[in-house]
């Protein structure tokens, strides 16, 4: 166990002096994500106030923000935990893109949600999620 110890002790430090003959590599979010097996992943989601409060103004049938996918009439707070919970338990996982931390989630629930940038009816959900399991935003597409 001390040879171990004592080799990967050398090996630090002629990395840590750049004494490599050859490049060291860092891993980048994307290379770790990207091969994790989504089947096995967390899929938890906390919705907190921050994350509704965008959503609302960003994405809320009453929202005028511009290029930005918005829920159907009459949806309610609730309404939205059910979607993102769903969503996130049954949708197709991916990396966050743009290198960005997190991941994000999106499924088709086959009935119409909202609309999309476009102004079309939208029946699928994006739900972006950040490392620490909290909503960042979701919103039809």
């Amino acid at each position: 166990m001390g040879t171990v110890r004592s080799f990967l002790f050398a090996s630090f430090l002629v990395c840590l002096l750049g004494l490599t003959p050859w490049p060291v590599a860092t891993v980048t979010a994307r290379d770790f994500w990207g091969t994790r097996d989504f089947r096995h992943m967390d899929r938890v989601a906390i919705l907190t106030e921050r994350g509704i409060r965008h959503i609302q103004e960003r994405h809320w049938p009453t929202s005028d923000a511009p290029g930005a996918g918005k829920f159907a009439p009459g949806i309610t707070v609730e309404d939205l935990h059910e979607l993102i919970d769903e969503a996130v338990a049954k949708g197709r996982a991916r990396v966050n893109s743009h290198g960005r931390p997190g991941m994000i989630f999106e499924y088709d629930f086959y009935r119409r949600i909202g609309i999309n940038i476009q102004g079309e009816p939208a029946s699928r959900l994006r739900v972006v999620v950040a490392p620490d399991h909290t909503v960042i935003t979701a919103f039809p597409f």
